[in-house]
């Protein structure tokens, strides 16, 4: 065995590792696929449509890899709250000045901002500024 083949053998493996890691650089998917586009999700005013029932608010639905995803912005653009949802399972998404005072339990109160055939938006006054209730419709 030659001493110079140890050496050959870690390069070997090296050069082996580095092609996963510059193909995940390159591209977010490992080079597999096309880089997916932008949700929108956080921003003041996303491309996707304003479904609020109240004109004083802006509700955003978007959609990616099966999760659903919920912003509520107030009408100066600034994002208060948001939610993803798979199926029956909702959370709180760490966006918005309200992110805090988000509840996703069953609705029971609150002005109505939003609803549709799963889930609805209510919006009620705190001691500490707007709250929200995000929450399946259950009716």
């Amino acid at each position: 065995m030659s001493r110079y083949q140890p050496f050959a053998v870690v390069a070997l493996g090296l050069a082996i590792l580095s092609v996963p890691s510059f193909a995940h650089a390159c591209c977010p998917s490992g080079g597999n696929t096309d880089p997916k586009p932008a949700l929108g999700l956080g921003q003041e005013y996303p491309s996707a449509a304003n479904e609020s029932i109240d004109p004083n608010w802006r509700v955003y639905n978007f959609e990616r890899d099966g999760i659903h995803y919920l912003q509520v912005n107030d009408s100066n653009g600034v994002v208060r709250a948001a939610v993803g949802r798979i199926a029956d399972t909702m959370w709180v998404l760490p966006l918005g000045s309200d992110a805090d005072r988000v509840n996703t339990d069953s609705i029971s109160a609150g002005l109505l901002i939003y609803s549709d055939e799963t889930i609805e938006v209510r919006r009620y006054q705190t001691p500490n500024g707007d709250a929200w209730l995000i929450g399946p419709n259950d009716r």
